[in-house]
C-alpha cells in the first residue's frame, strides 16, 4: 500500500476514534452490555424471537399460535427499544452510521458503477 494512503487512513481512524460521536457510542455500548435490565429485556426478546421462528417451522403464518408468538415478540422488542439507555444508544448509533455513510460516499463514490 502506498505510504501516503496508509498515513491518511491512519489519520482518518484517529479522527474517528477521537470524534465525540464515536466516543459516546462506545460508552453507551459498554453501559448497555453491563446493564442487567437491558440484558434481561434483550434475553426476553431473543427468547420470543426463537419461539416465533420455531413455530413458523411447524405452522403457517396465520395460525393462532404463530400470531400470538409474533405479538409477544413485538411487545418484547418494543419494551427493549423503549428503554432509555437503548433509545440513547440507537440515537448515537444512527449518528455514527450517517457519518460512516458520508465517509463511504466520499471515499468510494468515484468507483461505483465501474468494473475493475
Amino acid at each position: 500500500m502506498d505510504d501516503k494512503i496508509y498515513f491518511k487512513v491512519k489519520e482518518l481512524q484517529e479522527a474517528m476514534n477521537n470524534d465525540p460521536r464515536f466516543i459516546l457510542l462506545n460508552k453507551l455500548e459498554n453501559e448497555i452490555n453491563n446493564n442487567e435490565e437491558v440484558m434481561a429485556l434483550s434475553y426476553r426478546k431473543d427468547t420470543a424471537n426463537s419461539h416465533y421462528n420455531d413455530l413458523l417451522k411447524i405452522y403457517k403464518e396465520d395460525d393462532e399460535m404463530v400470531l400470538e408468538a409474533k405479538r409477544k415478540l413485538f411487545e418484547a422488542k418494543k419494551e427493549l427499544d423503549s428503554h432509555p439507555l437503548v433509545r440513547e444508544y440507537l440515537k448515537a448509533y444512527s449518528e455514527v452510521e450517517q457519518l460512516l455513510y458520508q465517509v463511504n460516499q466520499i471515499l468510494f463514490n468515484d468507483f461505483k458503477g465501474k468494473s475493475c
